[in-house]
């Protein structure tokens, strides 16, 4: 066993060490060796790849450039619907990916551009009419020389749908724990037949990524960082890259378009659950946009 068959069934089921061990027919501890290694010395961030619009939670962009309001304000925009934050490090510019469905975002897009346009902020709100997700292919990782030496990848894609998984509480709590902690052992759960159709395998990066490129503009310029892209209603393509230093001017010399560079930081760059707190009932319960 190597790193690269590790990462290959880390891709399948997550990071718990004892299904990998049973699925490799590798001693436990030979895994949890392996699994520490990936951690501490090739900084490996693994993810998983939910398909939200099969639950019901369609996604949107809000970007807003040379901000006027606080990062920290900016994150709470949409309340228990955040998705994910980017702040640039620079200009205060900003993104903020939230959950919607098709019967609320026109109304939240509305109350969204009347109260920038009152702050004199250049906004726009825009929905996802498709994702991708990219899991790059292990074997072209170099593991010596810990770069990568190859640019081949998996692409997942979701759409949105107006057909929707039933759900309870303890699905949603179950998927909230996924994505907390993607080494739980999930698969023995009750609930886990209920949501399996919304979870498709793990994506992950390797190295010192501690920089997240995301653009905005008409064309998607692939590499190995190349995490996940969103197709927008505007025609444009917003795409996010997770790199380290040494790639990041290479990343930014070869995009056009507008730009927001964030650090693996939380004023920075923050990540959320699915918005357990309004599932109620058996259902989403989208809360109208109140911004103080």
């Amino acid at each position: 066993m190597n790193y690269s068959e590790l990462i290959k069934f880390i891709k399948l089921v997550g990071l718990n060490p004892h299904l990998i061990s049973k699925l490799l027919k590798e001693p436990l501890n030979n895994v949890y060796s392996l699994l520490l290694s990936l951690f501490h010395e090739y900084q490996i961030s693994v993810f998983p790849i939910l398909n939200t619009e099969k639950l019901g939670l369609w996604k949107a962009v809000i970007w807003c450039e040379k901000s006027v309001i606080t990062y920290s304000k900016a994150k709470k925009l949409a309340g228990p619907l955040a998705n994910i934050f980017r702040g640039d490090i620079e200009d205060n510019s900003f993104l903020l990916i939230f959950y919607t469905n098709p019967t609320v975002f026109e109304e939240a897009k509305t109350n969204y551009e009347e109260i920038f346009k009152k702050l004199n902020m250049d906004c726009s709100v825009n929905l996802v009419l498709q994702s991708f997700r990219f899991i790059n292919d292990e074997n072209c990782y170099n593991f010596d020389v810990r770069k990568w030496i190859c640019n081949r990848k998996d692409v997942y894609i979701s759409v949105p749908s107006r057909k929707f998984i039933n759900l309870d509480k303890k699905d949603v709590d179950l998927l909230t724990s996924i994505q907390v902690n993607p080494s739980i052992p999930y698969w023995r759960n009750l609930h886990y037949k209920h949501i399996k159709a919304t979870l498709h395998g793990f994506m992950y990066t390797l190295g010192k990524t501690n920089y997240i490129i995301d653009i905005k503009s008409r064309k998607i310029v692939d590499n190995p960082y190349l995490v996940w892209s969103a197709q927008l209603d505007n025609g444009e393509y917003l795409a996010e890259y997770h790199t380290d230093k040494e790639n990041l001017k290479n990343i930014l010399d070869k995009n056009t378009g507008e730009i927001i560079l964030a650090v693996k930081d939380l004023n920075y760059a923050h990540g959320f659950s699915i918005p357990f707190e309004i599932f109620k009932d058996n259902k989403w319960k989208i809360p109208k946009i109140k911004i103080e």
